[in-house]
This record gives structure tokens, sequence and C-alpha cells, in this order.
């Protein structure tokens, strides 16, 4: 089934990001090495990042991305949903199946 992707703002109202933006996380967490906050994300448990671990997993993206180009339309796309949570001062949610 795989992982999917919500947002969720400061009361924890939660959106669903999106089946493609699920897909797109899931490869780019593939790609994910073993010190980086990407890592951490479990494919059958629940993830929470808040707007300074996705501070930090930005600059994961730029290394995933140096290592993997193909990915790069998942990244800008993943950067896009990072910026819309930075905005609202929310939370990325990634519920494992």
């Amino acid at each position: 089934m795989g992982i999917s992707v919500y947002l969720r703002n400061q009361v924890h109202a939660q959106t669903y990001a999106g089946t493609e933006v699920s897909l797109q996380f899931e490869r780019v967490v593939a790609q994910a090495q073993q010190d980086e906050l990407l890592a951490g994300v479990h494919p059958h448990a629940d993830t929470m990042f808040n707007v300074a671990q996705l501070s930090k997993i930005s600059e994961e993206l730029t290394t995933v991305q140096e290592r993997c180009p193909e990915l790069a339309d998942d990244i800008a796309a993943l950067r896009v949903i990072f910026e819309t949570i930075e905005r609202q001062r929310g939370y990325l949610w990634v519920l494992g199946d």
C-alpha cells in the first residue's frame, strides 16, 4: 500500500497531500542515507516532522538530488509542500500502511 503524506496546521487540522505527492515522497525517502532524517520514515508506522525538522530535510533533499538527479521533479514538488507547511507553521505527517 505505501505511505500517505498529510499536511497539518498548528491546530492539527489535516489535509491529504494526494497520491502523487505520497509517491514522490516515498521515492525520495527510498534514497535517504542512514544518517539523514528522511531515513527515519518507517513504511509501517506514523512519522511527523515539524518546521525545524523540515528545514533540515530541505538540506537533505539537495543532497538526494545530487545523488539522484532523476528525482528533481519529485524534490521540486516536495519543496512546494514544505513551503506550505512552513507558512502554516504546521507539520508534515506521514502515515505508514
